[in-house]
């Protein structure tokens, strides 16, 4: 696994939005990649906010050989969805907490640049789903991506919305609820543990349905292989929430189809980097042994 990952001569970088203060972490970032001869391109937002020249994400994208976030989760995940085209590696320089996807604080950056050039480093596939949302003529209306999780929710003043779900055109479970997750392995972690699903290897290829507050305690979490092809309709006006970061109004007339890609995000990790240690910081699990 370690040799045969390509080896990195050119990142692209984006930071984390409205934080200029992130100016000194990148010049200390670029710095340390310029004195490995990795040549680093700014993308042009985060140029802008940090008063940098930088260049237009699509450029970036197909020049270089992989991406660094500087920022934290959220950050990375929008970078995923938005190069997921171009099948790009990509990495997470965490700058704040730590999270689950950016393997790297900044001060660990120049111990594993060298892992960079010559490809020993962990390329860990990521499972992505896509939602199409049609109309009532079966017309394709929007198409999105998520890293970890698709939110149906109900409106905001409105009581439990209603969701009717079905797996491959049959109909099997109408959920009467706040909202249902439709989640992957990656975002197990993420809304889907508040709401009480379980924590799924990340690099597993499932797909979850949790539903938020729901009206019955007989509807529970469900874990399914990534080979079903969903669909859902919400019988109440409604919300479809991607990845937290997008938002859609959705009507009894919309149908949103969600399926598995086979195609993966690519995230690239330290050799030395254990999930289940990161749970176990993260969650803080064995703190308080008797």
């Amino acid at each position: 696994m370690s040799k045969s990952n390509p080896v990195i001569h050119k990142i692209g970088v984006v930071l984390r939005p409205s934080t200029p203060e992130l100016k000194s972490v990148f010049l200390q970032v670029r710095e340390e990649f310029h004195n490995a001869d990795i040549e680093v391109m700014l993308e042009s937002i985060s140029g802008g906010m940090i008063e940098l020249l930088g260049v237009d994400f699509a450029s970036i994208a197909s020049q270089c050989d992989a991406l660094v976030s500087l920022g934290g989760d959220g950050t990375l995940i929008a970078m995923l969805r938005r190069s997921f085209e171009y099948n790009l590696p990509c990495m997470g320089v965490n700058t704040g907490r730590l999270g689950f996807l950016t393997a790297l604080m900044p001060q660990n950056l120049p111990s594993f640049i060298p892992c960079l050039k010559n490809g020993d480093y962990i390329l860990q596939d990521h499972l992505v789903l896509q939602a199409n949302v049609y109309d009532e003529e079966h017309k394709l209306l929007h198409s999105f991506l998520a890293i970890n999780e698709f939110l149906i929710s109900k409106h905001e003043l409105s009581g439990m919305v209603r969701i009717c779900a079905s797996i491959d055109n049959k109909h099997f479970n109408t959920y009467v609820c706040d909202g249902l997750i439709i989640g992957t392995p990656t975002g197990s972690t993420a809304y889907n543990i508040s709401a009480g699903g379980s924590v799924i290897y990340p690099y597993c290829r499932n797909i979850l349905l949790t539903p938020i507050a729901p009206h019955s305690l007989t509807q529970r979490p469900l874990v399914l292989n990534d080979e079903f092809v969903l669909e859902f309709y919400a019988q109440q006006r409604a919300k479809l929430i991607i990845d937290g970061q997008e938002m859609i109004d959705i009507t009894p007339t919309h149908r949103i189809q969600i399926q598995a890609l086979s195609q993966s995000a690519k995230l690239i990790y330290p050799q030395t980097r254990d999930y289940f240690s990161v749970l176990k910081e993260k969650f803080k699990w064995g703190d308080n042994e008797y």
